[in-house]
């Protein structure tokens, strides 16, 4: 026979197939030691099938039996695999009458790929799969609303790192010259207050930067990690909050700041003033020069102190403790956490031992909530630190914000120009995909903008039509979106940059929405939601072209009932027409629910972003 043609990363269909939803992989999460069935289908005619396990360092073979096809369609092929180690590599070999393949999340390769290439099976995790059913919405606490202006910072209230705070009024745009010190009076009233139009356009989680004591306006410098800032409107509204977000069946996930403290924190505060003190070795004391302060922080900011992590008082403040700091909240009712800085927590002033800390984390917060969602903050490659052992995810910004949005506005996320082309993109995005266990690629937080970057809106120079076409994107994708305050009504920032420009107020002046872009977000929240292929399903990438870019959704039921969903994308802000070679069946657009095709070749138009059902 004609030996089949080998694919790369970009296909419509292969003639061989196997991923990690039921029908092929009989279920997650088995323990090590117990046994799991797999499966594998073919339109090759292959003399015999086997599945190469890694098992104690090396590659054992195992013959897989051909039963009946699920579907009634092609070949089948199923082996019971018994899990020898907490991570297994695994891949299908097809032995053909005139060739030899092999089977792996690559594709299908003659020679025998890097492990990194291979399946991975996770024995023993239970992932956090209410996140694979949510779609995020980010709140910074001073800038959404404010319900309550009685609690406002007041101008001049106090002094911090040597200048008066000042309130702000809400129309005012951010300002350079005042950034942590300017107060706008948002609070938890007004998250409260606001929580119908949340559940409204469809969000039904929520992600709080720091609601904690706190000197500065984006309170990542915690002066009191156990109560709610009284400028945020304290314990009542933090009640008031979390009894609206349960109403309304919004999760809620707050923001763990466990890297460092604030300088106002009376732990450090003791540990500062004695040298003697308990509390000292909480932290890493140095003798530095170049005005530096004399203790590690965080980027040698004197506001921001680095907790030191071999100390076991600090473990049990923040850790292991009855009643630490992860534990408090979590039997307060929140539902995870979203962990700042994650890659550099660590002991004595460095990020050594960051994995097991995280574990210890992780631990923590599972013993007091079993589906507890724990994602860290990490920019940057986190491969290896995506085990299962330590945070559930993190936020993808290195394998999905970053590039795409890179793609879209043809700059870094640092402003500097870049003429990123679709295919590398494309490599970029499944490279950080396809290595992950499936559970792990599900729970990435997926994100184009937030209170650390620019907004999306503005680094595509205000095209609303490019922004659909991106949030078209965040909304398909393999992992967990969120979407940042206001930008689903054209929320923009008055410069290019970051901080503190992109954390502006919400307007809560209907005229000043774009009440049509609001809809079309609202209609892709809708469609993420109703989606089980989006939420759950395996990627497999589909088009690559100069301007857009394709990806298709799979998720295949125990019985062999396919449902899919195919994700298009374009950056030219205008109507773009692609052709795609789509798999057999019919497929509807996804909001209208028109019929557009009965599968094969399609024209289709993806300028605005385009999400097809079948």
């Amino acid at each position: 026979m004609t030996s089949p043609v080998l694919q790369n990363i970009v296909f419509s269909d292969l003639p061989a197939w196997h991923d990690h939803t039921p029908a092929f992989t009989a279920r997650l999460g088995a323990e090590r030691g117990e046994t799991v069935t797999l499966r594998l289908k073919t339109t090759l005619e292959p003399r015999a099938v086997y599945l190469k396990v890694v098992v104690h360092g090396e590659i054992e073979e195992f013959p897989a039996r051909e039963v009946e096809a699920l579907d009634g369609e092609g070949r089948w092929f199923e082996i019971d695999l018994r899990l020898s180690a907490r991570k297994v590599h695994y891949a299908w070999q097809l032995v053909l009458e005139e060739d030899n393949v092999h089977l792996t999340m690559a594709g299908l390769h003659r020679v025998r790929r890097a492990y990194r290439d291979w399946f991975h099976y996770l024995a023993g995790y239970e992932a956090p799969t209410w996140a694979w059913k949510s779609v995020f919405y980010q709140i910074f606490p001073d800038r959404f609303r404010n319900s309550n202006p009685d609690n406002d910072v007041k101008t001049g209230e106090y002094e911090y790192a040597g200048k008066p705070v000042v309130h702000v009024d809400w129309d005012v745009p951010p300002a350079r010259d005042l950034d942590i010190h300017a107060h706008y009076g948002g609070d938890l009233e007004g998250v409260a207050q606001a929580m119908p139009y949340i559940a409204d356009l469809g969000a039904n989680a929520l992600w709080l930067t720091p609601i904690f004591v706190s000197p500065s306006a984006h309170r990542y410098d915690i002066a009191d990690y156990r109560h709610v800032d009284p400028h945020l409107g304290g314990e009542a509204a933090f009640e008031q909050m979390m009894a609206a977000a349960n109403a309304h069946g919004v999760k809620v996930v707050l923001d763990g700041v466990f890297n460092h403290s604030g300088s106002e924190w009376h732990l450090f505060k003791k540990a500062l003033s004695d040298p003697h003190a308990p509390e000292r070795e909480m932290f890493t004391f140095r003798d530095v020069e170049g005005g530096k302060p004399p203790y590690a922080a965080f980027f040698d900011v004197p506001t921001l102190p680095k907790i030191d992590y071999s100390s076991p008082m600090a473990v049990n403040e923040f850790f292991e403790g009855d009643s630490s700091v992860v534990k408090f909240w979590l039997e307060r009712g929140v539902a995870g956490w979203r962990l700042d800085v994650a890659q550099q927590i660590g002991v004595g002033g460095t990020d050594e031992g960051n994995l097991e800390l995280h574990a210890r984390l992780k631990s923590a917060a599972r013993s007091v909530k079993s589906d507890a969602y724990v994602f860290g903050e990490r920019f940057f490659d986190s491969e290896a630190v995506l085990t299962g052992e330590g945070e559930d995810g993190v936020m993808n910004y290195h394998g999905f914000g970053l590039p795409v949005m890179e793609w879209f506005s043809g700059e870094t996320y640092k402003g500097f120009p870049s003429r990123l082309p679709t295919a590398e993109l494309v490599d970029l995005l499944w490279d950080a995909y396809h290595v992950l266990a499936p559970q792990i690629a599900l729970n990435q937080f997926n994100l184009v903008d937030s209170h650390d970057i620019s907004r999306a809106l503005k680094r595509l120079g205000d095209d609303k039509e490019k922004l659909r076409s991106v949030l078209t994107l965040l909304l398909g994708y393999p992992g967990v979106p969120c979407v940042y305050y206001g930008t689903e009504v054209g929320l923009t920032q008055v410069e290019k940059g970051t901080m503190p420009f992109n954390r502006g107020t919400m307007p809560w002046d209907e005229s000043k929405w774009d009440l049509d872009l609001r809809r079309d977000v609202q209609a892709l929240i809708r469609v993420r939601k109703e989606t089980r292929a989006l939420q759950e399903g395996a990627m497999r990438m589909l088009h690559a072209g100069e301007d857009a870019v394709g990806f298709l959704r799979t998720y295949t039921r125990e019985d062999g009932t396919p449902e899919k969903a195919a994700v298009f994308a374009s950056r030219r802000g205008e109507a773009h027409e692609v052709s795609v070679n789509l798999p057999s069946g019919e497929w509807r657009n996804a909001v209208t629910g028109a019929v557009v095709s009965n599968g094969g070749a399609t024209t289709l138009d993806v300028g605005r972003g385009l999400i097809l059902v079948g």
